[in-house]
């Protein structure tokens, strides 16, 4: 992956701007997306702004209380979807290995106060890799 071309979508905080951005897409208004969203008006309106500055392209056109997407709105638009798509798909591959390690996973017990011989043990046991 060549990192100097896709910087600007390995920024902090691109994820919850995409999805204000597909929510607004969708719904069609700020007001709307908020809502759906359950994020206050100022919020989505940030992550609108961030990331048209980050990708440097205008994506909506304001005419009085409607907002128009741009052609760089709908192509992003596009992308948004596929990525949304992607990260679905990886959920669905994820879940049956989370509930395998989940299944398997060993559980600690707490210590009680003052029981530092268990405290160093179930240590010792997670450094060497053994199991409890």
């Amino acid at each position: 992956m060549e990192h100097k071309r896709l910087r600007r979508y390995l920024r902090h905080g691109l994820m919850p701007q995409l999805a204000a951005f597909d929510a607004v897409m969708r719904l069609g208004s700020v007001t709307r997306a908020s809502a759906a969203l359950h994020m206050a008006q100022p919020t989505v309106s940030g992550h609108l702004r961030k990331l048209a500055d980050a990708l440097g392209v205008p994506l909506f056109r304001c005419d009085g209380r409607r907002m128009h997407p741009t052609a760089p709105a709908r192509a992003l638009h596009r992308g948004a979807l596929g990525v949304f798509a992607a990260l679905h798909a990886l959920e669905s591959d994820l879940a049956p290995l989370r509930e395998a390690a989940a299944a398997s996973a060993v559980t600690l017990r707490k210590p009680a106060p003052g029981d530092r011989a268990a405290v160093r043990a179930g240590s010792d046991r997670c450094r060497s890799g053994a199991a409890p």
